[in-house]
């Protein structure tokens, strides 16, 4: 199922990291890390689909090999706690083909970096499991003809992040509606959209597969302490929609036992007042039906207003509706029945809506 995830981090000295030995993590490759001399090689790592670079048009020819360019990113920062990447996971949607997933990527990677000057290097991940996936590592400083400029801190705005993000649902969204699917993404907060459930965490492949030999994780158990409190959340929700919908039952029931009592009470006129004009139409010649009596007219208009009526009413109600006019027809309440009946048929009621405002002060804790 398309689920939106977007997570953006910076990979810098200060954390002990390297761009080089990012990169063959995620392309699967081995590296050998210029600066320091150290080999990176994941050679063996077997979530990898694919891997591509792309570029600038106007970017030297040699930044397209791996090596050469997160070489050269490395020779271009000399301080120790250098910012040296900025690096995008997303999640692709399940629904689409492999090469879809790869297409949506490289549209919304040309359109949204690649375009403004930075080369990206995308690594594809686990296209066969439930949980496809791309890492974009995209350099900090513009290219040109002669190589790599200054730092371009505008990318890392926060403004500049966000419509990455919304752009990114976009971009989704679009391919999915071109796949032919509905189903849609969204950026925004759970809380932004309205829906009253806990976020989700990412659980990660090593999380996952350490998950699936048995040994239990911290992350593992706080997501399975997340599933279970949006489990609760979905049960008190359905419990509360239960009991609006059962009171609507009720207050519908009663707009239909008032409308079929009118009903019945004007049919009983309508009839009296038809026989009567029956018997003195026998002795009058034929006529136009713009030239009938109002009285013969008349209980077409108000069968026709019931028939409106009851069309849409569930039958299962209006078998209650017949159970409880017959029931009123065998016996007549007194007055101060009635009024004490009323009043007992209004606790209920009450009681009802009392457990729909605590169900939903619940939900607002």
């Amino acid at each position: 199922m398309a689920i939106y995830s977007f997570r953006m981090q910076v990979i810098g000295r200060s954390a002990g990291r390297s761009a080089t030995a990012a990169a063959a993590y995620r392309s699967g490759e081995q590296l050998k890390d210029e600066r320091t001399g150290a080999v990176h090689d994941y050679t063996g790592k077997t979530d990898i689909y694919d891997s591509e670079i792309l570029k600038p048009e106007e970017a030297p020819k040699r930044l397209g090999d791996r090596a050469a360019l997160w070489n050269e990113v490395e020779r271009n920062e000399k301080r120790k706690d250098s910012q040296l990447c900025n690096e995008i996971m997303i999640a692709l949607p399940a629904e689409l083909s492999h090469d879809q997933k790869q297409a949506l990527t490289r549209e919304y990677v040309q359109g949204e970096f690649v375009s403004q000057g930075m080369i990206a290097d995308i690594g594809y991940h686990d296209f066969d499991s439930h949980n496809p996936h791309a890492h974009i590592m995209l350099t900090m400083r513009p290219v040109n003809e002669e190589g790599f400029g200054k730092k371009a801190r505008k990318w890392n705005k926060r403004d500049a992040v966000k419509a990455y993000r919304a752009d990114w649902a976009d971009y989704a969204n679009q391919a999915l509606e071109r796949a032919g699917y509905e189903v849609r993404i969204d950026h925004r907060s759970l809380k932004e959209q309205g829906i009253e459930r806990e976020p989700q965490i990412h659980l990660g492949a090593k999380v996952m597969e350490m998950e699936a030999r048995g040994i239990s994780t911290q992350v593992g158990a706080e997501s399975r302490r997340i599933s279970k409190v949006n489990d609760d959340i979905a049960r008190q929700q359905a419990n509360c929609k239960r009991l609006r919908t059962s009171i609507e039952i009720e207050q519908t029931l009663e707009q239909i036992l008032a409308v079929t009592a009118t009903i019945s009470a004007d049919e009983l006129s309508v009839s009296a007042s038809a026989q009567q004009s029956a018997e003195q139409g026998r002795a009058l010649p034929q006529s136009h039906d713009w030239e009938k009596p109002d009285s013969q007219v008349e209980p077409m208009r108000a069968d026709g207003v019931a028939e409106v009526i009851l069309r849409g009413v569930d039958p299962e109600l209006l078998e209650r509706v017949k159970s409880q006019l017959a029931k009123a027809e065998t016996s007549e309440v007194p007055v101060e029945k009635k009024q004490e009946q009323a009043q007992r048929k209004e606790q209920p009621k009450q009681r009802q809506k009392k457990r729909v405002k605590e169900c939903d002060q619940g939900m607002e804790m």
